[in-house]
């Protein structure tokens, strides 16, 4: 096995699920200062809170559908809801 093709993909792995933390934490940050719970955006998108819950924690990847109906809830532009900083 190729000890640095290996490294670089799990890199990658890793960046991914950063980002997705992070983008999760920010769709909440924006869910919370539209004065929405979870199962409100989650009603107003056609999914449950659940789903809404696993976005926010980062731990699904979400479809760009998905994205696009949180930003049209959210009031914000797709620039907008990925306009976040990396911890």
């Amino acid at each position: 096995m190729n000890t640095r093709k290996y490294f670089e993909f799990s890199s990658m792995v890793l960046d991914l699920e950063l980002f997705k933390t992070n983008l999760g934490e920010h769709i909440a940050q924006l869910r919370e200062k539209e004065g929405l719970t979870q199962a409100q955006l989650g009603a107003l998108i056609d999914k449950d809170y659940q789903s809404i819950s696993r976005i926010e924690r980062g731990k699904v990847n979400v479809s760009g559908f998905t994205l696009v109906q949180i930003a049209e809830v959210l009031n914000v532009s797709m620039d907008k809801l990925f306009d976040f900083k990396k911890n």
